[in-house]
């Protein structure tokens, strides 16, 4: 046994000495260079290029859609992650206005709940805190309106998007 242990060591010690030797010899311009790997960026654009993904959420496929077409991109994408709600939402509403996006309100405590605006579409960024994850759901959507004007207000005082409920 003890025996065994020595051929051992005197494995390791070479395999050792073996990998200094390697490490300190000058490098050959006919083999190739190690690739130093850079370090992740902290965050990311993934489905929409002008909303920001911090790396520390995970996609969740099974709770995301998004449908595209010439015109416009849309749909609602979900990520889950260790993160601290409150800087989630401080991350996404200081990227969000970077990327021009117009923030309209914000409720915030339970889950933070923004609602942006592009002249061309709206997105609302929920984010809610799990007892081990942050969850966060991207919706964005195109504007029916097609710009920022208010919804137009019928004679009786309602907007025509309001269900009538005078029957």
């Amino acid at each position: 046994m003890h025996r065994t242990f020595l051929v051992i060591l005197a494995m390791v010690s070479l395999l050792s000495l073996c990998s200094c030797q390697s490490a300190l010899q000058p490098h050959n311009a006919d083999q190739p260079v190690a690739q130093v790997e850079q370090p992740k960026a902290a965050s990311s654009y993934q489905e929409f290029d002008d909303i920001l993904i911090p790396n520390e959420f995970e996609f969740v496929r099974k709770q995301s859609f998004v449908m595209e077409t010439p015109a416009f991109k849309t749909g609602m994408v979900t990520y889950k992650g260790r993160v601290n709600a409150v800087d989630a939402a401080n991350f996404f509403e200081r990227n969000m206005i970077r990327d021009n996006w117009h923030l309209r309100s914000k409720m915030k405590y339970n889950r933070t709940i923004m609602v942006f605006e592009k002249p061309d579409r709206d997105c609302i960024v929920n984010i809610l805190d799990g007892t081990f994850d942050t969850v966060v759901e991207i919706i964005v959507a195109p504007r029916q309106d097609g710009g920022y004007s208010p919804a137009p207000v019928s004679s009786k005082g309602r907007s025509p998007l309001e269900e009538n409920l005078d029957n």
